[in-house]
């Protein structure tokens, strides 16, 4: 018997109950305007080394960092652990200021991302990305794109630079339910 004879099972001689469409494998394209770098490592047997940041590209292999970073104007750099069990932090965006964020090793998290932006050829797209952990990206968010994450190790440490410093008077800081029907099933690790 070859692989062409092999019988087919008709999907009624499946459960009622189990029956479904099949997997998906297809990932949606990214949010426009959202930028992602993976970072090298430079490891040896003391351990390793990153650059996270890169103001010019000064020998080969500095190029893509700096070019990165051309247009993002560092104003506040900032860090964030999360030792809390089950914790999302909430879905918020910015009118005034961007935001490039870093999970750095050992720490893991998923970041949701949603664009909010009714212009946006991506308008009500979401985007996730697993940062962390050995996949080590930055991740510049822009303006009106909604963004939280969730951690995936406790303790999560988190790296985020701005474009703008933070002003208590004016804190450009926009909420959105971290369960909002449009993201809710994001935040969950999927299996299988």
């Amino acid at each position: 018997m070859s692989i062409r004879d092999t019988p087919v099972l008709p999907i009624e001689a499946i459960g009622e109950e189990f029956r479904s469409g099949t997997k998906s494998y297809e990932r949606p394209g990214p949010i426009d305007g959202v930028a992602i770098q993976r970072l090298p490592r430079f490891v040896d047997d003391r351990g390793f080394f990153q650059e996270i940041y890169r103001a010019k590209a000064d020998h080969a292999g500095s190029e893509s960092l700096a070019a990165f970073f051309r247009d993002v104007p560092v104003a506040q750099l900032n860090y964030t652990i999360v030792n809390a069990e089950n914790h999302v932090k909430g879905l918020h965006y910015h009118l005034k200021q961007q935001d490039v964020w870093f999970c750095p090793h050992p720490s893991k998290a998923k970041f949701v991302l949603f664009d909010v932006r009714k212009a946006s050829p991506t308008y009500l797209r979401t985007q996730v990305v697993v940062a962390g952990d050995g996949q080590d990206l930055l991740v510049r968010i822009p303006e009106g794109v909604a963004h939280g994450y969730r951690p995936l190790t406790n303790p999560c440490a988190l790296f985020y630079l701005v474009t703008r410093t933070f002003d208590v008077n004016d804190p450009d800081e926009h909420r959105i339910p971290w369960d909002h029907p449009a993201v809710r099933d994001l935040w969950e690790v999927p299996n299988g």
